[in-house]
């Protein structure tokens, strides 16, 4: 799981004692008490606007360009793309009333890129407190977005995770993460109370490309290439002639490619929808990621390592592929052990410890695949005490361990990252290319795909995946998920990423980070809502995996007995029946291959 939101926490260093405006907010405590109909909690919410334009003031660092307010219109000139993206920064003061758990704001704004601007604009929107600086939003406090060169309505929504005392809680757009110039208008900030999450505005994604059909056409044509084999059946009789006219049909049993979901504790909870989740899981995936971290609330304690293993229990059980998340994750290594980090060799006995601990234990698992290191651009921990060398330590200890399973790196921003994309695909192109010089076994390339606004378009995508296929080796979606309210161009979307992943040819499975909502990470991101219901995206996956990609075919033998097909590769069940005779076979196909039936009858 990564967090992404993280990335910008340095704006905690922008002060707050200069927002000691004279004007008092327009607000009364009961102001965030607005509420939808309760008889329809669909019905859109009607909000107090609590900060107007007129109250956002505009912090412009020395040298970093400029903010310029024309009555309800505010331009922004940043010349070059700033380490800080607070450099230039449109902020209000914080609300004068206190803040409830689950209340509901949005920061509402038109905006548009201007020229000399090098296609879309980039904006972030937060709300947060100062000292130290924590976004308000657990789940998502922290927002990117492409700002596109006609007016586009942004509606950011965020929701406090906790209660916040009056004068604590601020919203704030930083505005030089890139070179650009910008048009923000009819800004302000509008409270809600504890309304429903369905009731409230929320921004249509962006979606650079959409209507472009070239790469849609070059999909195609690399996924019969990629992913179809030629398959030929030869039906005889007893005698061993041929039978022709003979009704032959093949149906997929299981896909080749690795499409998966994580799953965290529901399969090992009891009641009714870990039993839903149970089925749906097993019907609609042929893999499941299943954690296992080493962390304070992870396998550092007893209950951690037997919840990780009754996961992987039940998962091994229905015969799902098993892959498991994490072995090195430096994020979440236990508080105890980071606070050995001036004693190198203790620190490195409890690591290894820990490691080996995880490797033991599962080495029974029909593991086939691992995530060896997460997420090593954020923390240098590790190689901060034990040196770089240790990363390539840690695949060739996996690979000791459970030389049966493939190792992978796993890493965010390569497809989200903004404007930060390619600084983050080539950190990732260093460390990878790192790790293998000092002989790590790296078997495989993970890739975190929890898309936001950041949208990115197909060409793009294919262009991350040609410069990582430099390593030879399979790369993975690991972690995707699209995190709206905009449900139709999620749908829309997850439908391209899908097939570009799927037709590019070193790719060899796409994973969701989960899919009900009631257990998701960002609940928007699911496929299947809280009661069940199916959204947009989840059509998506079932038309795409279970009948655009799947083979279910009737044919019949020609005069020398023999029926020809094109089908994806995996398992099928192939069934030849005449004079109303049957036989059938299971096979697997990775390659161009013929079965042949014979069937109990005497043909003339």
């Amino acid at each position: 799981m990564n967090r992404e939101q993280a990335t910008f926490v340095g704006c905690a260093a922008v002060s707050l004692l200069a927002i000691a405006l004279s004007f008092s907010l327009v607000l009364a405590s009961c102001a965030f008490a607005q509420t939808p109909n309760a008889t329809n909690p669909d019905q859109p919410a009607t909000g107090t606007t609590i900060v107007p334009m007129a109250g956002f003031r505009l912090d412009v660092r020395p040298g970093a360009g400029g903010l310029r307010r024309n009555g309800n219109l505010v331009v922004v000139d940043s010349p070059v793309a700033q380490e800080e993206a607070w450099a230039l920064q449109i902020q209000c003061p914080p609300i004068d009333a206190t803040v409830a758990k689950e209340d509901a704001f949005c920061v509402s704004f038109d905006a548009r890129a201007l020229p000399p601007t090098d296609g879309n604009g980039t904006l972030h929107v937060s709300m947060a407190v100062n000292d130290p600086w924590d976004a308000i939003d657990e789940k998502n406090g922290f927002r990117t977005f492409d700002v596109p060169p006609t007016w586009h309505p942004f509606r950011v929504c965020f929701r406090a995770k906790q209660n916040y005392a009056a004068k604590r809680v601020y919203a704030s757009i930083q505005c030089a993460a890139k070179a650009q110039r910008i048009e923000i208008r009819d800004l302000q900030l509008i409270a809600f109370g504890n309304v429903p999450e369905a009731s409230l505005p929320f921004t249509k994604l962006l979606y650079p490309g959409e209507n472009e059909d070239a790469w849609r056409a070059e999909a195609e044509r690399s996924i019969e290439r990629h992913r179809k084999r030629n398959l030929t059946v030869r039906v005889m009789d007893a005698t061993g002639k041929p039978i022709p006219n003979a009704r032959v049909r093949i149906q997929q049993q299981r896909q080749a490619y690795a499409f998966g979901t994580f799953v965290g504790d529901t399969p090992i909870q009891a009641g009714k929808d870990a039993e839903k989740f149970r089925q749906q899981t097993t019907r609609w995936f042929n893999r499941v990621t299943v954690p296992r971290y080493w962390a304070d609330w992870g396998t550092d304690r007893p209950s951690g390592v037997v919840r990780a293993d009754s996961i992987a229990q039940w998962a091994s059980e229905e015969e799902l592929e098993l892959k498991t998340h994490v072995l090195l994750y430096p994020q979440f290594i236990p508080d105890r052990v980071k606070q050995l980090s001036n004693q190198p060799t203790r620190f490195r006995e409890e690591l290894e410890s820990a490691l080996d601990s995880a490797l033991e234990r599962t080495s029974e698992m029909p593991i086939a695949v691992w995530d060896g290191l997460n997420e090593l651009r954020d923390v240098s921990l590790v190689g901060d005490v034990l040196g770089e060398d240790y990363y390539a330590d840690v695949f060739q200890r996996g690979q000791n361990a459970q030389p049966n399973a493939r190792w992978f790196i796993n890493e965010y921003g390569l497809m989200t990252g903004g404007v930060k994309r390619d600084e983050f695909l080539q950190t990732y192109l260093q460390q990878i290319q790192s790790i293998l010089d000092r002989g790590g076994p790296i078997e495989g390339i993970g890739l975190q795909c929890h898309f936001q606004s950041d949208l990115i378009s197909m060409p793009d995508a294919w262009k991350v995946l040609n410069e990582l296929s430099r390593f030879q080796l399979p790369i993975e979606i690991t972690e995707f998920d699209v995190d709206t309210r905009d449900e139709a161009t999620q749908a829309q979307f997850t439908r391209d990423f899908l097939t570009l992943v799927f037709a590019h040819p070193v790719t060899t499975g796409f994973t969701t980070w989960g899919f009900w909502e009631g257990d998701m990470w960002r609940p928007n991101g699911a496929m299947i809502r809280t009661d069940w219901s199916l959204k947009p995206n989840a059509a998506v996956w079932e038309e795409m995996i279970f009948d655009k990609w799947w083979t279910d075919q009737t044919i019949q033998t020609d005069n020398d007995g023999t029926a020809m097909a094109r089908v994806f590769l995996g398992t099928h069940r192939v069934e030849a029946e005449t004079q109303n005779v049957v036989r059938f076979q299971t096979i697997h196909v990775d390659s161009d291959d013929t079965v042949t039936l014979q069937i109990g009858v005497d043909h003339e």
